[in-house]
């Protein structure tokens, strides 16, 4: 049984309510509204609600689960040999745990939303805790030449790994040199008071070219919140990644979903502007109660949908099996992500629920 200052501290980390989408898409709506931002596919007064969240966390019918200890289905170790020694011309990604997956190719190294720390939380003794643990610690890391920020929820953006990986000795460790750091707009703030000034913020079609890849912040249906009052300060975004064709080797494109429900329109969009994605990494965790987390939270069924508006070739799932945030078992999300694959007419060859700790490799 969860303590009930537990339950009030997880419904303030991950609250929203359910909300339908606009009726029809349009180019003129705008995410920015205010000197915020907003969900152009929601109603304009839509608000995440605290007491929304724990009302349902209190009174729902729904079983939640607790915190299991040690668990390790779909959970094995990283291959630091594999990580360390990538083919220069095959893409590779590993799941390290939750959205924090390290993406490798042509010599570049990207880091999503690193959380390694135990808790999801403003505080590592209270708030959801982790009961898989990373694949790899940060200082089994590679060289990181960027890293990525979907959004500013304490399971996308926290402090102590982002201290960690800016620390001296991480950056002695690698070979002296600042990652750089890509976020959505309202967050370079944040970031600033822990002295992190090599760093940019984006708006949604916005792009960058370090090295070899060119980096664009994209459309994803979410919110921002840490404190109290700050609600929707910041953007949210899914971030693509493109390398160009070269002697030997096709374009490829990455892109990341991070955190967000499914609409009708920006993921066509999204699948309009890119053309192919060669590597999906998708939502498939903390759905539960549909009633007011689809607005902010794919389901697998939602996030094949995903899959198919972005035309990609192969995907695989991300936020999931590391904090009990929802009310779906901890192990549901590959089942019913292989319902949805059926439904669908794919497979798991295509869209898998991978491990914690495996690396897809490029075919």
């Amino acid at each position: 049984m969860l303590h009930p200052l537990l339950i009030v501290l997880t419904a303030l980390l991950v609250v929203a309510t359910g909300s339908a989408f606009s009726a029809e898409p349009s180019k003129e709506l705008s995410h920015h509204i205010d000197g915020k931002f907003r969900n152009p596919h929601l109603p304009a007064d839509f608000q995440p609600s605290f007491i929304a969240f724990l009302k349902a966390r209190l009174f729902d019918d729904l079983t939640w689960p607790d915190d299991p200890e040690n668990y390790r289905e779909y959970w094995q170790p990283a291959n630091l040999e594999k990580i360390h020694n990538p083919d220069f011309n095959k893409a590779q990604a590993t799941l390290i745990g939750h959205s924090t997956v390290l993406l490798q190719y042509q010599g570049m190294n990207i880091l999503t939303d690193p959380i390694f720390s135990q808790r999801s939380s403003f505080s590592q003794s209270l708030g959801p805790k982790r009961y898989t643990p990373p694949a790899l610690s940060i200082d089994q890391l590679p060289h990181i030449n960027i890293i990525v920020i979907s959004h500013n929820h304490f399971d996308h953006l926290d402090v102590d790994s982002v201290k960690a990986l800016t620390s001296s000795s991480f950056i002695k460790n690698i070979n002296g040199t600042q990652p750089l750091w890509l976020v959505p707009l309202g967050l370079k703030k944040w970031f600033a008071q822990y002295g992190i000034t090599n760093i940019q913020e984006m708006d949604w079609w916005q792009s960058v070219e370090v090295g070899n890849v060119t980096v664009q912040a994209q459309p994803s249906q979410h919110w921002s919140r840490r404190g109290l009052f700050d609600t929707n300060e910041s953007l949210w975004a899914s971030w693509a990644f493109t390398w160009p064709e070269s002697e030997g080797n096709d374009q490829f494109t990455a892109w990341f979903g991070g955190d967000t429900a499914y609409n009708p329109y920006q993921f066509k969009e999204i699948g309009e502007v890119l053309g192919q994605v060669d590597l999906a990494m998708i939502p498939i965790g903390a759905y539960e109660p549909r009633w007011f987390m689809k607005a902010q939270h794919v389901n697998p069924l939602d996030a094949v949908e995903i899959f198919k508006d972005i035309n990609a070739k192969s995907a695989f799932g991300i936020h999931w099996n590391t904090f009990v945030l929802t009310a779906e078992p901890i192990d549901e999300p590959p089942r019913a992500l292989e319902r949805a694959l059926q439904k669908n007419g794919l497979n798991a060859e295509q869209f898998q629920a991978m491990d914690i700790g495996k690396t897809w490799l490029q075919q």
